[in-house]
């Protein structure tokens, strides 16, 4: 197990490059002003832990209409659980790589890192509707007011898509390989892996309005308790953004974290050590719950998190597998 995120040159069966995976080798550096030390205290329940076997390579995860979807990344696909029995009960063919799932307007929609597109899929009648191209490598998606917010690491940009529309309505330049796209206090947040910055966007002018040196290596992201948490993998911290002051105000130490989640009710983090997962409490930063998946580190891709029918679950895409435990931890 490295100590620290280490730079990656294999792929999610023969697509996803380099640009996609989880870390690159830079030095751990500190950002922010104030320090948290407090990490979990680590309290494996591994007996209450079940590991379903998907295949291929499960990254993205969504909770919608009472089922558990998950994005295939190998096998390009969307696919149905169960999340009763763990089973898969149905699955979607969409573009090359799937990525990141978003739910909106009665529809699943996927972001297909290597066709360049996102697929629009019926959750009912399980079929694709409609594929959009908004660019090289999309990545992370939000449903914002009318809209659809897609990164395209490669090209550095935020693209925004009215569904029923053939292609993209606007492009905003964010930086360097961004990542992940969240909303909350009414503006978009971006995490810029490439720049170790958060990009701030409002939706209305389509125009980048701060941009914060944030740490090294941020992801996953979400808005919690009116602050932005950032998952910082090669920095193995949780960074807290003031939106007011726009600056790092706290740090929570977790190696290789990655995926940060509001769930309704709590925060959910994951690290790519293992991966493991954890409760995040959004004002005090402190760690709880934490639970240790698997003893691998995740190389290809990212794990993700979500809340459904009283579990947990967290993918792990080099395992072709996602675990599901009790909330309770």
């Amino acid at each position: 197990m490295p100590g620290a995120p280490r730079a990656l040159h294999r792929s999610i069966g023969r697509g996803v490059a380099t640009a996609v995976t989880a870390c690159c080798l830079l030095a751990v550096t500190g950002c922010g002003s104030t320090a948290s030390h407090s990490s979990a205290t680590s309290t494996p329940k591994r007996s209450a832990v079940r590991k379903l076997q998907i295949g291929g390579a499960p990254i993205g995860l969504l909770a919608y209409g009472g089922r558990l979807w998950v994005a295939d990344a190998k096998n390009n696909r969307v696919l149905r659980v169960d999340p009763e029995s763990g089973k898969v009960t149905g699955q979607i063919a969409v573009g090359r790589t799937p990525l990141r799932i978003v739910a909106f307007r009665n529809s699943i929609w996927s972001t297909d890192f290597r066709a360049g597109t996102v697929s629009q899929v019926s959750p009912s009648g399980m079929r694709r509707l409609a594929t959009i191209r908004v660019g090289p490598q999309p990545e992370g998606i939000v449903a914002f007011g009318p809209d659809l917010w897609i990164v395209s690491q490669q090209n550095g940009e935020l693209v925004r898509v009215v569904p029923g529309d053939s292609g993209p309505a606007n492009r905003v330049a964010i930086g360097d390989q961004p990542r992940q796209v969240t909303a909350g206090g009414g503006f978009l947040w971006v995490s810029v892996f490439g720049d170790n910055t958060v990009a701030e966007v409002d939706p209305l002018t389509r125009r980048v309005v701060a941009r914060i040196q944030a740490c090294v290596g941020p992801q996953g992201l979400t808005y919690a308790a009116g602050r932005i948490w950032v998952g910082c993998t090669n920095d193995g911290v949780l960074a807290e953004i003031d939106p007011a002051t726009r600056r790092v105000v706290r740090r929570t130490a977790y190696n290789a974290a990655d995926a940060v989640t509001n769930t309704g009710s709590e925060v959910r983090v994951t690290s790519d050590s293992g991966p493991s997962t954890a409760v995040l409490d959004p004002h005090t930063g402190a760690l709880s719950h934490k639970v240790q998946l698997s003893d691998g580190f995740i190389g290809d891709a990212n794990a993700d998190v979500v809340s459904t029918n009283g579990a947990i679950w967290v993918s792990s895409p080099d395992e072709g597998v996602v675990y599901r435990l009790p909330t309770d931890g």
